[in-house]
This record gives C-alpha cells, sequence and structure tokens, in this order.
C-alpha cells in the first residue's frame, strides 16, 4: 500500500478532496498567477501619479521595450537605473522591478538624477 496515495487530496487521481471544500474550477493555477506577480513589472503610486498628472501614455509595445530593458539592466547588474524611451525617463529599481518615477520631456532638461548606477535608452 503505498500511504501517500491514501492522504485525501495527495496522489495522481485527483478525485479527493477534503469534505467542505468546492471542487477546483477552470481558473488559473496558483503557481502560474504567482509567477506571474512576481515576473511582471511593478509601478509605485508616485509613478502612477506621475504618469497621470504629466499626461503620459505608455503603449503595450512601450511596456513591452520597458520590461524587457528591465531584464538586459538586471542582467548586467544594475540596481536603480534611468530608462530614456523617447521624450520619457522612467527611473527604475532594478532590483525590486519597480519603476519609482515618470518625468517628461520638460521635466528631463531640468533634472539631476542621482542615486542611479545605469541608463537604458530605448527605442
Amino acid at each position: 500500500m503505498d500511504p501517500i496515495r491514501n492522504i485525501p487530496g495527495v496522489g495522481n487521481t485527483g478525485a479527493s478532496q477534503r469534505a467542505g471544500q468546492p471542487a477546483a474550477t477552470g481558473g488559473p493555477k496558483f503557481a502560474d498567477v504567482l509567477k506571474s506577480k512576481l515576473e511582471g513589472l511593478k509601478w509605485s503610486a508616485h509613478a502612477q501619479e506621475r504618469l497621470k498628472t504629466r499626461g503620459i501614455a505608455l503603449s503595450d509595445r512601450d511596456k513591452q521595450l520597458i520590461d524587457g530593458a528591465l531584464r538586459k539592466a538586471a542582467e548586467k547588474g544594475s540596481r536603480n537605473s534611468l530608462f530614456l524611451l523617447r521624450d520619457i525617463g522612467l527611473v527604475v529599481s532594478v532590483q525590486n522591478k519597480t519603476v519609482v518615477t515618470a518625468v517628461d520631456k520638460a521635466d528631463l532638461k531640468e533634472r539631476v538624477f542621482t542615486e542611479i548606477d545605469s541608463t537604458v535608452i530605448l527605442d
């Protein structure tokens, strides 16, 4: 007798479930949801507010470019980086996968960026 197969909810059959627990639905698997949350770029509340107040709109392609840049910066060992996308600047915490702030063209000319160790120029 295999002791693992006799534990409710464990084994290959999947037929057993705990009493009182609803059957699994066709929704996403926990591991898939967790993986997507851990991998994706996050936007701080400050960055979201800056995008809104400065009228900065990012397309899906822009977001893909930023995600790719995040991976490249991480591969190079960057911790905090300035991403330049056309006339938009994004300060990104590479280690935390978080956009910290966003600036538009006017602010790029007047700002000094500190506490960054790299710059990534996006097409």
